[in-house]
């Protein structure tokens, strides 16, 4: 079969690699849609802590944005059958540690990734995929279901934070993950929802997707346009979308006393200057949220409901073969660029 493969930093080959093997627990699916993420671009790039610390070996096939059809199940796979269409989480824990037991496999010390460390990606025509961590998603089309897990990665924060129609809610960074955000948070009824960035034209798209407010943090008064869309109040809850250290002052400007600050965004080794007192003094909880443990049933339901819609986020659709002309689309966000989806 073709896959992208990753021999070294910036040096991926489209290239003929073995079919996948499946074991008796794993189901082989045919990979229709997968998307381009900034953690792929990372890793393209050779600069992913993953590669940088020598957890993840070259060569390895990346891509955990992925959906598929079921082509073959092994002998103890009941639950799914061929012609299934299917999505596979991008965390594998190993079901048998305490972290796994609690639930929390996205941290678990034994854990795969999809396509970063020991679990190949979605970058091929074929996946071999464990049945624990595979969901059906039936009533998607292929591109929509790619989306499930930047979905539940959107998810997380909003669940973390408990979010309810009394929280006005600023979201920091609407690339792809901010813009599921802004989505999951309208969902949830937030009372007001506010995009924060530097470019127009993805605050144009927040808008379109439910933004109350958008702020250009480049050109307006960030802390004033907040007072006045919140009628004084500011922000109950914030989602750092962005990975800026820059964000950081936006954070402390736009909180309300007693808001819940979640961390989304990867700073990428990137040092932030952080006044801690300011969020101790203001009785304020910082959350970290790592990807979407437990939250793939509800992403499928979001975009199967319509209440996220995935498509407005697609600007560029390529063929597998084009992957590093789709990475470097997505750096440079060229014609706009937000998401690059590829079908195999």
């Amino acid at each position: 079969m073709k896959a992208i493969r990753i021999h070294g930093p910036k040096d991926a080959r489209y290239e003929d690699v073995p079919m996948p093997e499946i074991g008796p627990d794993n189901v082989l699916v045919r990979v229709r849609a997968v998307g381009i993420c900034a953690t792929d671009v990372e890793l393209y790039d050779g600069v992913m802590f993953y590669i940088t610390s020598g957890i993840t070996k070259y060569p390895f096939i990346p891509g955990h944005e992925w959906s598929g059809e079921v082509v073959e199940t092994g002998c103890n796979v009941t639950e799914f059958a061929v012609g299934d269409r299917v999505v596979g989480e991008c965390s594998v824990g190993c079901r048998q540690c305490s972290q796994c037991r609690r639930g929390w496999y996205h941290i678990c010390p034994n854990r795969a990734e999809t396509g970063l460390l020991k679990q190949a990606g979605g970058f091929a025509e074929y996946i071999s995929f464990p049945r624990f961590f595979l969901h059906k998603c039936d009533g998607l089309t292929y591109e929509d279901a790619a989306f499930t897990e930047p979905t539940g990665v959107a998810i997380n924060p909003v669940k973390s934070a408990r979010v309810t129609p009394d929280d006005c809610v600023a979201i920091i960074g609407v690339g792809p993950i901010g813009l599921l955000t802004v989505q999951v948070a309208r969902a949830y009824g937030a009372r007001k929802v506010i995009a924060v960035d530097v470019d127009d034209a993805r605050l144009a798209v927040a808008r379109q997707l439910g933004s109350d407010e958008t702020i250009n943090a480049r050109r307006d008064d960030v802390r004033q346009r907040v007072r006045e869309a919140t009628d004084g109040h500011l922000v109950d809850v914030l989602v750092e979308c962005s990975g800026q250290p820059a964000a950081w002052e936006n954070v402390v400007l736009i909180t309300a006393p007693g808001a819940r600050i979640c961390l989304v965004g990867l700073f990428a080794g990137q040092t932030c200057k952080v006044d801690f007192d300011h969020f101790t003094v203001n009785n304020m909880t910082i959350i970290g949220c790592l990807g979407g443990p437990n939250m793939w049933g509800e992403a499928i339901a979001l975009l199967a409901s319509g209440k996220v819609r995935a498509t407005p986020l697609i600007t560029h659709r390529l063929p597998l073969s084009q992957f590093v002309e789709g990475v470097e689309i997505s750096r440079r966000r060229k014609d706009n660029a937000i998401k690059v989806v590829l079908e195999p």
